[in-house]
């Protein structure tokens, strides 16, 4: 049974949680508040960065004492050696008498042992307040859990007739201001954007997150995905910044342009990229890439921004062939909201593959 002020330190822990932002991968996003028995706040604590004190720790270094106090911590405290010691031991030996969490943490590390710990050191624990929140809050540690690769979230800009670009190959500006800042916004929150050659060389973009507050060092990854050569001149090969080109072959690249080599698929590269600390990636296309990743159901979360605009046949499709012949394989999203940017409709949700 929750307490009404369980439920206030809750919201305020999932506020703190979001302060570590995208550095905490590939741990999950935590914060946690400890209260007194009269529910007032006597501490708080976020996990800032991965190798960082973990929320529970910074919750405890920051208060006096806490016997007989409760800890809202939105996820299991862990209770094995790491980067940092076990955050159940600490919580035990400290007085605290009653632990409220909001998810169990799926890591085979973890897994329930850390409530274990708990309970056998005779700390009351109640799992489960507001856990869709928390599940939300941590989708792509989740999803680096179950799957061992990045989430996928696949950008993509069209008209209402479905076209990305004109038949000469042009597709600047198909939306509006509201839509690229958007898009910046995105760029800022991912820690790598993805694109295939052909976007590469025909939009030459520098794939940076611009117009919108970014520190150099939140700038996120380019990854180039390139079987042909790639022209010398492209802004992304010769801006600051860490970009990458993965290829088949050997390529002649500056210096400052990591290669990878040996990746034959599109789930190897995503496997690639999880083990770089790069566990959400931003796919900016073009149709191909996007195409291929849908096929693979490697797509986690799809955003489409829609011009009211139209081109014609002659113009180029959004999407590439995605294989699909029957009505029941079709790709739907839930968990989909619709948002006004300027002119432009934009429409999010994760992704459903077939459900059965």
């Amino acid at each position: 049974m929750f307490r009404g002020f369980e439920h206030a330190a809750m919201r305020r822990a999932i506020e703190l949680a979001l302060l570590g932002g995208k550095k905490v991968f590939p741990n999950p996003r935590v914060g946690a508040v400890i209260i007194s028995s009269d529910g007032e706040t006597v501490s708080e604590g976020f996990h800032a960065f991965h190798g960082g004190a973990h929320a529970e720790r910074n919750a405890l270094a920051n208060a006096g004492d806490v016997t007989g106090c409760t800890m809202v911590v939105t996820l299991e405290p862990c209770s094995h050696h790491g980067k940092t010691p076990p955050c159940a031991e600490a919580i035990a030996d400290s007085g605290i008498s009653r632990v409220v969490v909001g998810l169990t943490d799926p890591n085979p590390l973890v897994a329930g042992e850390g409530i274990k710990f708990l309970r056998n050191r005779d700390v009351d624990v109640e799992v489960g307040l507001f856990k869709e929140e928390v599940e939300n809050l941590n989708e792509i540690y989740l999803h680096h859990i179950a799957t061992g690769r990045s989430f996928v979230h696949l950008k993509m800009a069209g008209t209402l007739d479905g076209r990305s670009a004109a038949a000469d190959g042009s597709s600047r500006w198909i939306t509006g201001e509201e839509s690229r800042r958007k898009v910046h916004e995105f760029r800022r929150s991912s820690h790598a954007v993805l694109v295939g050659r052909g976007t590469a060389v025909t939009d030459d973009p520098e794939l940076t997150a611009r117009d919108v507050q970014c520190a150099e060092e939140d700038q996120p990854v380019r990854i180039v995905l390139a079987r042909r050569e790639l022209p010398f001149d492209l802004k992304l090969l010769n801006s600051p910044g860490r970009t990458v080109v993965v290829t088949h072959r050997r390529r002649d690249l500056p210096g400052s342009i990591e290669v990878w080599r040996g990746i034959e698929t599109l789930t190897q590269l995503l496997a690639r990229t999880a083990r770089e600390g790069l566990g959400h990636i931003l796919c900016e296309g073009g149709s191909s890439l996007a195409a291929s990743l849908l096929r693979e159901q490697l797509v986690d979360r799809l955003s489409i921004f829609t011009a009211p605009a139209v081109l014609g046949s002659t113009g180029s499709p959004l999407l590439g062939d995605l294989g699909i012949e029957e009505i029941c394989d079709i790709i739907r999203m839930e968990n989909v909201t619709v948002t006004r940017f300027g002119n432009d409709i934009l429409t999010e949700g994760r992704v459903v593959y077939r459900a059965d």
